[in-house]
């Protein structure tokens, strides 16, 4: 799934893309322009991800997913359109997305920080959304879990946050990187 957001009080796209199963946020960028936007960085960065196209591309119509998507993701990708929410029974809609949209904006309500183009407060909310939050729809899994990326310990935001700094302290003394399980 993928949709663009306008983030309120700004100029500022978010451009955003979700696997369906596993409701894995794959990549994010930002954009000044909704309809001026290159999407090819995005669905380039979604396949380097997750290692191989979508078989099918759920997106609100906008006319820079289309021209991506074959360009990017190649024939073989079914690309879905849908210009609104569709209602629960429709299994081909964007609502999973439009919901991952919901929890930016409320979020970016608090931190006002998508104002610049080179904030890492998406990258932050990605990294929560994906493997510390638990999702209902999962089962009280974290989509990170349910993409079989399993975090130690039983803080995990807390584990995410340890584990960044000894990597960045490993690779300024050198060494590859390494995950610490932490409790």
């Amino acid at each position: 799934h993928v949709d663009s957001p306008k983030i309120p009080c700004t100029e500022t796209f978010a451009y955003c893309y979700m696997d369906d199963d596993t409701r894995y946020w794959l990549a994010s960028d930002l954009a000044d322009n909704k309809f001026q936007h290159n999407a090819d960085s995005l669905l380039e960065m979604t396949r380097k991800q997750a290692g191989k196209a979508p078989g099918n591309f759920i997106t609100d119509g906008l006319l820079a997913y289309m021209k991506s998507n074959k360009k990017v993701f190649g024939k073989k990708t079914n690309h879905v359109r849908h210009i609104h929410l569709a209602g629960k029974r429709d299994c081909d809609n964007n609502n999973k997305m439009e919901r991952l949209n919901g929890e930016i904006r409320d979020r970016e309500k608090v931190f006002r920080g998508l104002k610049n183009m080179d904030t890492s407060l998406l990258d932050g909310m990605k990294v929560y959304y994906n493997h510390a939050k638990k999702h209902g729809s999962l089962g009280g899994m974290t989509p990170g879990f349910a993409s079989l990326i399993e975090i130690d310990g039983r803080n995990k935001w807390k584990s995410l946050i340890q584990n960044s700094s000894l990597y960045r302290i490993a690779t300024n003394w050198g060494f590859d990187s390494f995950f610490v399980p932490i409790s």
